[in-house]
């Protein structure tokens, strides 16, 4: 099977991972557990894109402030699927930004907390302090996506998860 023929197959994942994130960061305030990386928050922020489910139909693009998207709740309320949105994460004092693609799982527009250079400091050590906050993301995200893929393959999603989540897009009509 070829990478692009997987992608289509299973691009479901990806859209309802997004969904799922939306519905949970508004109904936990926010929160995720990060496993041994202890708690963080993750926010839709700014922008989401949401398109049909049908080939070659139309595309609503949201903007505006993360508590007022209810355009695209709105859309999703009508059968549009969430493919590309812009989010922040927040571990502590340290926050991130960047925009999540859901075929291909993507990160776009990745911004990592501000890595204050010093003038004692080596060039090596920015570099590796920089690439050890992307990985605290990545690590993040790779854990809620495990939670998520757990949640979705067991019954709890049938039985709770999806009735709460389905109620929740209901209500952004």
């Amino acid at each position: 099977m070829q990478v692009i023929d997987r992608a289509r197959d299973y691009g479901f994942l990806g859209r309802e991972f997004l969904v799922w994130l939306w519905y949970k960061s508004q109904t936990n305030q926010g929160r995720f557990s990060l496993g041994e990386a202890g708690e963080g928050e993750l926010w839709f922020d700014c922008r989401v894109v949401l398109q049909s489910e049908e080939e070659g139909t139309e595309k609503v693009i949201c903007m505006g402030e993360k508590s007022n998207l209810r355009e695209a709740r709105f859309a999703l309320a009508e059968y549009k699927s969430v493919t590309e949105a812009m989010l922040k994460l927040i571990i502590g004092d340290d926050e991130w930004s960047f925009t999540l693609d859901s075929t291909w799982m993507n990160f776009r527009s990745f911004k990592t907390p501000k890595v204050v250079q010093d003038n004692d400091k080596d060039p090596e050590g920015l570099f590796y302090e920089k690439f050890q906050l992307i990985e605290k993301a990545l690590s993040a995200m790779d854990f809620i996506y495990a939670s998520f893929i757990k949640i979705r393959l067991s019954p709890e999603w049938s039985s709770e998860e999806l009735p709460a989540l389905v109620k929740w897009i209901k209500k952004g009509k």
